[in-house]
């Protein structure tokens, strides 16, 4: 009996902590996946947007991602984010679809394919 007495002891023991260090983890991995975003997003060369821009426009998803695996390992701040860089990777993506910069840049794709690809 004494035993199981032990048990629920360590087991609520082991309740609190969990919760107590939880909130702390899930805050802590969510500043460092904003960081990694960030990084994605601002370490692209004005080469790397033009890239994405052109693979976007052409539906070439594959190529997109693989200008973002390029920079991955240079903005990844926790290793278990290699398992949520698909993710990671979207959001860092949703981001610079909004950036009016990258806009301007699939809207000149746009204009020179619909012009026959010409200067």
């Amino acid at each position: 009996m004494r035993w199981v007495g032990i048990g629920v002891v360590v087991a609520i023991v082991a309740g609190v902590v969990v919760t107590w260090v939880a909130p702390d983890f899930d805050e802590a991995q969510a500043t460092t996946d904003r960081q990694t975003i960030d990084c994605l997003t601002t370490r692209l060369t004005h080469e790397d947007r033009a890239e994405i821009a052109r693979f976007a426009d052409k539906n070439d998803n594959d190529s997109l991602w693989r200008v973002y695996d390029r920079v991955f390992p240079d903005c990844a701040v926790r290793g278990d984010q290699r398992d949520r860089k698909a993710q990671l990777e979207a959001a860092a993506w949703r981001i610079l679809s909004s950036d009016p910069d990258f806009m301007r840049m699939r809207e000149a794709n746009a204009a020179l394919a619909a012009g026959g690809g010409t200067h």
